[in-house]
């Protein structure tokens, strides 16, 4: 197998190990004599760590090569992975929970930056649809697979099964060489340099403003669908699926896509389907709509983000890895940020404030997006450091 297809099936797993927790909550809280709450927290720490964790990936995959990075910490990953399935108590799991979120966070940001390092810019959005296909599809694996294991077999079996079969690409990879491509530079972007850099900066607030809105918002599409429409949880988990299926043909469809439109279009396209879709939220119409508009939603952020990716991998040449990782940490930022402060008013019931801030803050992200200048962004190159 090729390096990008064994870095694409590592990142497949990680990403179900990210959403598998979710829908088998109750069972690991009643296995380890917890509340859902606190073993909830094992969620929040993996996340932390999973999103802080690229300011350290990103350099030193500049220096020692992308896959040597991934494989070393793949390997640390599985390990946390099956002894978070052989803990007692719920503290010991949401602690080896942190650590493998720690580990875990190199996979798929460094996966995105060999695409840039390995794809001509042209073929670059192609191949980011198809990853954001492979993660979408992730997502939905995860939710069925790990609530059927759960809840017929064991939620440890089924965590020590994904770590197994996320060994299986890692072994592989120790026959890669992992040296980086390009030889070390004679200088390299600092974190400073690049926050200095107007076009990085435009990219990254693009990229942190998407994480707030869109997921932030999210986040209460469960509770908005009980609360409107007096969904029952599992139907509003199969509604919410219909973002996934939307990102997951948008991705597939990237091909074809960017050979009939501008990358700046797709951005237009990705804001509006995303911020109408938000702003069709707020009258007081029937389920079929919330259920059309999360497809349209899918479909609007698998245009606008890997739009966002691609330029993300161009904002350093001597430093990708770097740069790459404040994309990520970014968009982790704004969707912690976007659900706390959206949390606020979901709990005096203003949901509609939420979708009309959202809506049309979306809108503008996407034609921001299109008018920002393109191209690599002028390096601030200086001496090698961090």
């Amino acid at each position: 197998m090729s390096p990008l297809a064994l870095l694409f099936l590592l990142s497949f797993l990680v990403s179900v190990d990210i959403r598998i927790l979710a829908p088998v909550l109750p069972s690991i809280s009643d296995s380890l004599g917890s509340s859902p709450g606190t073993i909830g927290l094992a969620m929040t720490t993996y996340s932390l760590a999973y999103g802080t964790g690229q300011l350290f990936y990103g350099p030193l995959s500049d220096r020692l090569g992308r896959i040597a990075v991934v494989r070393a910490a793949g390997v640390g990953f599985c390990i946390c992975t099956i002894l978070s399935a052989l803990t007692v108590t719920a503290w010991q799991f949401i602690l080896v929970r942190l650590l493998a979120g720690a580990l875990a966070g190199a996979a798929i940001p460094l996966t995105l930056v060999f695409i840039g390092d390995t794809v001509a810019y042209e073929n670059r959005q192609l191949m980011l649809g198809r990853f954001a296909a492979i993660n979408s599809a992730a997502m939905a694996f995860s939710a069925s697979i790990g609530g059927t294991i759960a809840h017929f077999i064991s939620w440890r079996l089924m965590l020590i099964g994904n770590a197994a079969l996320a060994l299986i690409p890692l072994v592989l990879m120790w026959r890669l060489d992992t040296r980086p491509n390009e030889e070390t530079p004679a200088c390299v972007d600092r974190y400073i340099d690049l926050l200095r850099n107007r076009r990085a900066l435009f990219v990254y607030v693009a990229v942190f403003l998407q994480g707030f809105l869109l997921w932030g918002g999210m986040t209460y599409f469960g509770s908005f669908g009980i609360h409107r429409h007096g969904l029952d949880q599992f139907t509003v988990g199969l509604l919410i699926a219909l973002f996934g299926i939307g990102m997951m043909a948008g991705g597939l469809m990237m091909g074809r896509i960017r050979r009939l439109f501008s990358e700046n279009t797709l951005a237009i396209a990705g804001g509006l389907l995303m911020g109408l879709s938000y702003l069709a939220f707020i009258p007081h119409w029937p389920m079929p709509v919330f259920a059309i508009g999360l497809l349209a939603m899918g479909l609007g952020y698998a245009s606008l983000h890997t739009t966002l990716q691609v330029r993300g991998t161009e904002i350093s040449a001597t430093a990708r890895g770097k740069a790459f990782s404040l994309f990520a940490v970014n968009l982790f930022g704004g969707l912690s940020i976007g659900s706390a402060v959206f949390g606020w008013l979901v709990d005096v019931g203003w949901y509609e404030a939420v979708f009309a801030i959202a809506g049309i803050g979306l809108i503008g992200v996407g034609l921001a997006t299109a008018l920002a200048p393109q191209g690599r962004a002028p390096s601030q190159c200086q001496p090698m450091g961090l």
